[in-house]
């Protein structure tokens, strides 16, 4: 299921990338994690990049919470098309100010 996800956000981010006048761009090749629980929270360099991905997702965020338990972490807080809530987990150790200090 994983990979399964993982090819088609591949898919869709490349045909996107393509037709988009935004300069922030979603990875070429996404890695292969699906977002759902925290270890396998996928790894972004910005912000954007997490609203972008739940966009090709289908999912509609409403909220986004910072969880500093065991890293640094952007949860946001979708609905489906059919209105059932899910997490996606976005890992921002990357760029969060003051995640360098942890390591």
């Amino acid at each position: 299921m994983r990979i399964a996800l993982a090819m088609l956000l591949a898919a869709s981010t490349s045909a996107y990338a393509q037709t988009s006048s935004n300069p922030i761009s979603v990875p070429e090749v996404m890695p292969i994690s699906d977002g759902l629980p925290q270890v396998t929270a996928i790894k972004v360099r910005e912000v954007a990049e997490e609203y972008k991905i739940a966009k090709k997702m289908k999912l509609r965020p409403m909220s986004q919470s910072l969880v500093t338990t065991g890293g640094y972490y952007d949860v946001l807080n979708c609905v489906d098309a059919a209105g059932k809530p899910r997490e996606l987990w976005f890992d921002i150790g990357m760029f969060f100010p003051g995640s360098y200090l942890a390591k």
